[in-house]
C-alpha cells in the first residue's frame, strides 16, 4: 500500500451532543489551536454533555503537581511520551496509553519528548476550568 505524505490524517473524533453530531479531525484541531512557541500548555475544548466533557491538550514541558477535587479524568495519549506522577507512583506513558485519574489524587505529567505531547482528556462531570489546585505550593 502506497501512502502519500500529507494525505493521511487522524485520528477523528465522533461526538454527539443531543441532536448535534460532529466529526473532528485531530490535525485540524491542532492547526486551529496551535501551541505558540512560548506556551507550555494549550487546551482545545471539543464539547460537553450533562455528564462529561472532552478536550485535546498539548503539553510542551510539564504540568505543575495538582489535584482536581470534583472531577475524574480519563486521558488517552495521542502523541508523544513522558511520565505521569500519580500519587506516589511514576507511570511511563507513550502514544496509545490510557490512564484514569480519580478526583482527589495529586498528579503531574512530564513530557520527555522534544515535541509537544498531545492527549485527549475526558472529564466527568464536565470540566469547568476552575477545579485545578496546585499541591505543595507549586
Amino acid at each position: 500500500m502506497l501512502v502519500f505524505a500529507g494525505c493521511v490524517s487522524g485520528p477523528h473524533f465522533y461526538l454527539q451532543y443531543g441532536g448535534e453530531y460532529r466529526e473532528l479531525d485531530l490535525e485540524k484541531i491542532l492547526a486551529d489551536n496551535a501551541l505558540a512557541p512560548g506556551d507550555n500548555i494549550k487546551v482545545a475544548n471539543l464539547g460537553r454533555s450533562a455528564s462529561a466533557s472532552q478536550h485535546v491538550v498539548q503539553i510542551r514541558d510539564r504540568e505543575v503537581l495538582h489535584v482536581h477535587k470534583l472531577h475524574d479524568a480519563t486521558v488517552t495519549m495521542l502523541r508523544g511520551q513522558g511520565y505521569l506522577v500519580l500519587a506516589d507512583k511514576r507511570v511511563n506513558l507513550k502514544a496509545g496509553d490510557i490512564v484514569h485519574v480519580q478526583r482527589g489524587v495529586a498528579h503531574q505529567y512530564v513530557n520527555t519528548s522534544s515535541d509537544p505531547t498531545v492527549l485527549l482528556a475526558v472529564y466527568s462531570p464536565p470540566f469547568d476550568g476552575q477545579d485545578n489546585f496546585p499541591v505543595n505550593g507549586q
